[in-house]
């Protein structure tokens, strides 16, 4: 199993930086998402790789993505700007960066408030816990499509409404 995935191991860290690791790190985020899949591959194997052979890649992501924030502690971040971008924040940031940064949070943190409390709460359980979108339906009653759905939405929201926000806090 692990020599079929790891095959594509380039993209998983690219999938890993995405995700809000720090490139530094990407690589061995990996390398613990490998070791979790082969302690738990009876479970695991069956979802991972298709009878074509294939990798399931939305699995692959929610491993990795769930990795990142195990290690890292990310689930007091507010909202990650990999989780909308997929690009990393520049690394040879200004002394302002970290203001504006904040500047922006504070403007999608006032957008999301903005969405009603039921969006809002299902937004900030899946993208400031730890927890999956299974583990959300399961303890909401939601169903994990629409829980999906919805994510996908609020995703692409942000996205539209912020993405010259962040081009003009990266220049």
């Amino acid at each position: 199993m692990l020599e079929t995935v790891s095959k594509r191991h380039e993209e998983w860290v690219r999938m890993a930086i995405s995700t809000g690791s720090p490139s530094h790190l990407a690589e061995d985020i990996v390398q613990e998402v490998y070791l979790r899949l082969h302690k738990y591959r009876k479970t695991a194997e069956p979802k991972l790789i298709a009878e074509d052979g294939s990798v399931n890649a939305f699995y692959m992501f929610g491993a990795i993505r769930n990795t990142v924030r195990t290690e890292l502690k990310q689930e007091g971040k507010y909202v990650a700007f990999p989780e909308f971008f997929y690009e990393e924040a520049p690394e040879d940031a200004d002394s302002g960066f970290e203001d504006r940064y904040q500047v922006l949070m504070d403007e999608i943190k006032e957008e999301v408030d903005s969405w009603g409390a039921y969006n809002s709460k299902l937004f900030n359980l899946y993208f400031k816990t730890d927890l999956s979108m299974r583990k959300i339906a399961s303890g909401t009653g939601i169903g994990l499509t629409h829980i999906f759905s919805s994510i996908t939405k609020y995703r692409q929201e942000i996205k539209e409404k912020f993405t010259e926000d962040f081009n003009n806090l990266k220049d």
